[in-house]
Parts: structure tokens; sequence; C-alpha cells
């Protein structure tokens, strides 16, 4: 009888904590945010420091390909109201220090 009522209680205690809200989970962005202005503003041609001016310092230099600058932004637990950004995963490749080539994947 006493292994029985424990069995009972035991299984209504556990079933209890599905009756509250899911903890909260704070946003949280890394990355670069990129706005729609600043990719409207980005053109071929332009300087590494004119980029960076404009963008900021990119998330990935690449050893091996140091022409190759990643600008990434990822949210996660993520609300309606937070930012997006316009370009998740852009890409920016130089030659002689200026910009050649815009991939924004």
């Amino acid at each position: 009888m006493k292994k029985s009522i424990f069995i009972l209680c035991a299984a209504l205690s556990l079933s209890a904590c599905s009756l509250f809200p899911p903890p909260y989970k704070a946003p949280v962005a890394q990355g670069n945010l990129i706005t729609e202005e600043q990719l409207a503003k980005l053109q071929v041609g332009m300087s590494e420091s004119q980029v960076t001016y404009l963008l900021g310092n990119p998330m990935i230099r690449d050893t091996f390909k140091p022409n190759e600058w990643h600008y990434l932004y990822v949210i996660k637990h993520a609300t309606p109201d937070a930012p997006k950004s316009a370009a998740d995963n852009l890409t920016l490749i130089f030659n002689a220090g200026t910009l050649a080539q815009i991939k924004n994947n």
C-alpha cells in the first residue's frame, strides 16, 4: 500500500512540472548586423578601409584566403521583435585592396 501511494505521489509530482510555462530564453545575437542602407552603399571598387568603415570588421578573415572576408549574423532564441540582418552570410572578395566581388548567400 505504501509503495503504491509513493508511486502515485511521484507521478503526480512529476506531472505538475508540466503545468509551469517554459523558461525564458534570452535572445543571443552573434556577428555583424548589416542593414539595408549599409548593403545599398556597398559597391564594387571600394577599398578595404572603406568597407571596414561601412560594415565594421568581418567575423572571419581566412588565413589561407586573406582577400576573402565573411560577415555572418546568427540569432538564437529570436523573438518577433528581434533585429533582422539584411545579409546573414555576406562574402566579400578583394583584389589588390579593392572590392572585386560581393556574394550575399
